[in-house]
């Protein structure tokens, strides 16, 4: 399934939220993130030997990354220290981030819970 919001949509409904609720939704992100990032420790084809004890380093560099530019966004987002354009900017690299992972859906989601718009995902 796939969200038919567009990216400056996603951009104009996180921008809307009041910061509680911009947190709400970064730390939602971040958390999926980590479960996502799991997958820096499952075997498959590519990497028979990975698991817990050898997992795939540069993914895992990669998935932490992300989680620490949402996490630290969030702090921003809380003292209100974002800067102009940065809203965008972040929504950009968690639409990147999700749309890889196959993770947009719940975005739509989350941002429908806090402002109210339905979902609008496509099957």
């Amino acid at each position: 399934m796939t969200s038919n919001i567009s990216g400056s949509d996603y951009t104009t409904r996180f921008s809307s939220l009041e910061p509680t609720a911009k947190a709400m939704f970064l730390a939602r992100v971040a958390h999926m993130a980590t479960v996502a990032a799991r997958e820096a420790y499952i075997p498959d084809k590519a990497h028979p030997d990975r698991n817990f004890d050898t997992p795939d380093g540069p993914m895992l560099r990669d998935e932490m990354l992300f989680v620490h530019r949402i996490t630290g966004y969030t702090m921003h987002v809380l003292d209100r220290t974002e800067g102009e354009g940065q809203d965008a900017s972040v929504m950009a690299m968690i639409l990147e981030y999700y749309r890889a992972h196959r993770l947009e859906t719940y975005l739509a989601d989350w941002l429908a819970e806090r402002t109210g718009h339905q979902s609008e995902i496509a099957n």
